[in-house]
């Protein structure tokens, strides 16, 4: 029943931003990558933080120290607990964005991706 339920939060997720709906939650770990030239080197230990994310008509903004903005600009795929999207953040450049489940808890994995680095954010949804 409980995979179940993940399986619809995330479905719940990634249609959110193809509509009018707004999901928000509260990031609590950030986990930051480098590219090594062959592939992305993940940090083993992840930072705490607090930063609050938003999920609005095709938009993941992130309010930390400085707001980022993702414009989302077209699926490019879907597994049962993944989505991959291309976006552009506010200067133009283009990146990746993954929304998926993080772990057994039900909490959602956001990492967004450019050429040289990634951060993914573990993000707590607000009921």
């Amino acid at each position: 029943m409980r995979k179940i339920l993940l399986s619809l939060l995330l479905t719940l997720i990634t249609t959110t931003l193809f509509s009018q709906l707004t999901l928000f939650g509260n990031a609590y770990l950030l986990f930051t990558a480098y590219n090594d030239g062959t592939e992305l080197v993940w940090n083993k230990y992840p930072n705490k933080c607090d930063i609050l994310v938003q999920i609005q008509d095709q938009k993941l903004t992130i309010y930390s120290n400085e707001t980022q903005v993702y414009r989302i600009i077209t699926l490019n795929y879907r597994e049962e607990d993944m989505s991959k999207y291309l976006a552009v953040n506010d200067n133009g450049i283009r990146c990746y964005v993954y929304l998926g489940r993080y772990g057994e808890s039900g909490d959602i994995g956001v990492t967004i991706e450019f050429s040289d680095l990634a951060w993914l954010y573990v993000i707590t949804p607000e009921d």
